[in-house]
C-alpha cells in the first residue's frame, strides 16, 4: 500500500501531465520555503502565472479533494506565491488554482478549479 506522500506525488505527476497537455508551461514543482509551499507553478495559455494546489484522493475516500483546502492552507499558498514572485521578479498576472485528482485503480479523474483564492 502506498503512503500519503506517494499518493500526493502521483497526483502531482498526473496534474503536471494534464497541464502540459493543455499547453501550459511548467516553471517549477514543489516550491518550498519556510512555512510555505506550492505544488506547481505554471504559465497558462493566456500568459498568466498560476500557482496550483494539487489534492489527491483514492476513489471511495471520505471527503472531497477541495474541502481539505483550509483558510490556513490558502494563506500558506498566498505567502509562497508572494515569495516566488519576489524571487523570480515575475511581472505577469497571477492566479491560484486547485486541481483535484481522484484515483480509481489505474484511472485518474481530474477536476481543475481556476481562481480559487
Amino acid at each position: 500500500m502506498e503512503t500519503r506522500q506517494q499518493l500526493g506525488q502521483l497526483g502531482e505527476r498526473v496534474a503536471t501531465e494534464h497541464l502540459t497537455r493543455s499547453g501550459w508551461t511548467i516553471l517549477e514543482r514543489n516550491y518550498r520555503r519556510k512555512g510555505a509551499e506550492i505544488d506547481i507553478v505554471a504559465v497558462d495559455d493566456s500568459q498568466t502565472t498560476v500557482f496550483v494546489e494539487v489534492r489527491t484522493r483514492r476513489f471511495g475516500a471520505t471527503g472531497g479533494s477541495f474541502e481539505s483546502i483550509t483558510a490556513k492552507k490558502f494563506e500558506r499558498i498566498r505567502r509562497a506565491a508572494a515569495m516566488w514572485l519576489e524571487e523570480q521578479a515575475d511581472k505577469r498576472p497571477v492566479r491560484i488554482d486547485a486541481i483535484g485528482v481522484n484515483i480509481r485503480g489505474n484511472q485518474a479523474t481530474i477536476t481543475h478549479r481556476r481562481g480559487i483564492a
